[in-house]
């Protein structure tokens, strides 16, 4: 049953491969490797896979190990065990010994700290792999992007480096050969790997970019910030792991990697997400999302970097757990709906729940949708716009600055259903329509009708700095359009850029919600190029006109 889900996946979706595993407390009950048709390499057990964020998990473990054994304390200031490690806090209020430490372990394992997303060394679109410490040198002295004292979660891969530090610093140890003594030895995860070899890219299974216009192979490098994201591993052995949290931090053998009591405190969560989540793992704990499957608890955590989509599901509560790994990137809400899909399964097999049933199919675009719909859309009130972009005999909703892929479900009715978002997904407007005689679209509760763009010319002070930055393998595109600058960063979040007093940028988007944007900076080596918050990205190309 749960192949018949991931396979129809695999086909609507065209991605290149998807593998999973369903558990209990005493071992795998379900696994299997899903390939598209067009695949030329079928997968087996030795398949490794980039795991992304479930690394974080790792990393917090290994912290409450130490907090375990009285060695940290969450709760105090990170400068205790990083010296020099104060970032600049904007929001600051209150000075003094009395009050409350800005960055401590507990704000960054639940994205609370109000770091950066990405430090200026290791982030995202750095292949140089820097070593870890001068990742976390470079934020000793960043700038906060909110407030670490009001509770909400800013997704930061940098503070998850910054706890990874502190795991090197007080153990004495690298932080791969930390992680592989006190957690992958004793779980016998011995197929789990922090960087490429000639082996393990052999055994990597192949994975895709895409656009709207087609897809291209991943780029396969190490990054840095490891304690963030830089591990590959299989799904047996991530599988052995799962079993690991469902027996409570115990591994089968009886050792205990982590104590009940911890895992509890890393399952509660400490802040909460920025308005509008509507996500599935709506809570955040320390390095665990949380929330619930049909009313079951739920921990787990989710992945991406470069092609690869992962996730992990417990439900602790009923001792299931699954794993998803699809090798599309940005594919996440698939791989999520999919680790559902195979919890309900595992549930109903057990008379705990009730067996899901297939999704709808979805009816062909007319001709009529290909040619009519296509245009850009305003509502009445609102200052944002929306395009409807067609790609073939696909049809893209461009208005949250990713593609939505539009589907046809009959009648005047559409949804969204692709390779982002589709039923389920943390996203709350899924549901259109579009009247072809009125050449109306119908979306988020408005009538949006057809504008043509502002004609706006770009202003002097815009136009030298439009155009690609950052590396071939990886642009991001500074454009204007409609009256407001663009940053289009990682494929294809789109983020529109507000200007500030002081002559930067506020980013607003998916990823990059809330950094800034500094045009005409400068590096060290006197290249020119742009910052989003620390990350610089060199300059690659004019605006092509």
């Amino acid at each position: 049953m749960i192949e018949e889900f991931v396979s129809r996946q695999v086909r609507d979706k065209r991605i290149p491969s998807i593998s999973y595993a369903l558990t209990d407390r005493d071992g795998t009950l379900a696994a299997g490797h899903v390939t598209h048709p067009d695949a030329t390499r079928q997968l087996d057990d030795r398949t490794l896979f980039r795991i992304g964020s479930l690394t974080k998990m790792f990393t917090a473990i290994g912290i409450m190990q130490l907090a375990e054994r009285g060695i940290v304390d969450i709760d105090a200031p990170v400068s205790r065990y990083i010296p020099g490690f104060d970032p600049e806090n904007p929001f600051r209020v209150q000075e003094g010994p009395t009050s409350e430490p800005d960055i401590t372990l507990r704000k960054l394992m639940s994205h609370t700290a109000g770091m950066v997303r990405e430090a200026e060394a290791g982030h995202y679109l750095d292949d140089s792999n820097p070593p870890l410490a001068l990742t976390v040198d470079g934020l000793k002295t960043s700038v906060l992007k909110a407030d670490p004292h009001a509770g909400v979660m800013h997704y930061s891969n940098a503070g998850i480096a910054v706890a990874g530090a502190v795991i090197e610093r007080v153990s004495g140890l690298a932080y791969a050969d930390y992680v592989s003594a006190n957690i992958l030895l004793p779980l016998g995860m011995d197929d789990t790997h922090f960087s490429l070899s000639a082996d393990v890219r052999d055994r990597l299974a192949p994975a895709s970019m895409w656009t709207i216009s087609g897809d291209l192979p991943a780029p396969i490098f190490d990054l840095g910030g490891v304690p963030a994201g830089n591990v590959y591993s299989t799904v047996s052995d991530m599988a052995r792991f799962a079993i690991c949290l469902l027996r409570g931090g115990f591994a089968s053998d009886g050792n205990c990697v982590v104590s009940p009591g911890s895992l509890e405190t890393m399952w509660k969560p400490v802040g909460r997400r920025p308005a509008g989540y509507t996500g599935s793992l709506a809570g955040y704990g320390l390095g665990f999302g949380t929330g619930n499957v049909d009313g079951w608890k739920s921990i787990g955590h989710g992945g991406a970097v470069y092609g690869y989509a992962t996730q992990l599901l417990v439900l602790p509560h009923a001792g299931l757990a699954a794993l998803v790994f699809s090798t599309l990137d940005f594919s996440n809400q698939i791989a999520d709906r999919l680790a559902r899909r195979a919890l309900q399964v595992g549930l109903a097999a057990r008379k705990m729940g009730t067996m899901p049933k297939q999704e709808a199919s979805y009816l062909p675009l007319s001709e009529a949708h290909l040619k009519v719909m296509p245009g850009l859309y305003q509502a009445a009130g609102l200052a944002e716009t929306a395009e409807l972009r067609a790609s073939g005999v696909r049809l893209y909703l461009m208005g949250e600055g990713v593609p939505l892929e539009v589907r046809y479900s009959g009648g005047d009715s559409f949804v969204i259903d692709g390779r982002v978002y589709g039923p389920e997904a943390d996203y709350p407007y899924l549901d259109l329509s579009y009247d072809l005689a009125a050449e109306t679209l119908t979306w988020k509760g408005k009538d949006w009708t057809r504008r043509v763009a502002s004609g706006q010319p770009v202003p002097a002070t815009l136009q030298p700095h439009l155009g690609v930055y950052g590396p071939a393998f990886n642009p991001t595109y500074l454009s204007y359009a409609d009256g407001r600058l663009n940053c289009l960063i990682e494929y294809f979040c789109s983020h529109h850029c507000e200007p500030l007093a002081d002559g930067t940028y506020r980013m607003h988007g998916l990823l990059y919600e809330g950094e800034t944007l500094e045009l005409g900076a400068v590096d060290a080596t006197g290249r020119t190029g742009i910052r989003v918050g620390p990350m610089f990205l060199a300059r690659t190309m004019p605006e092509q006109v």
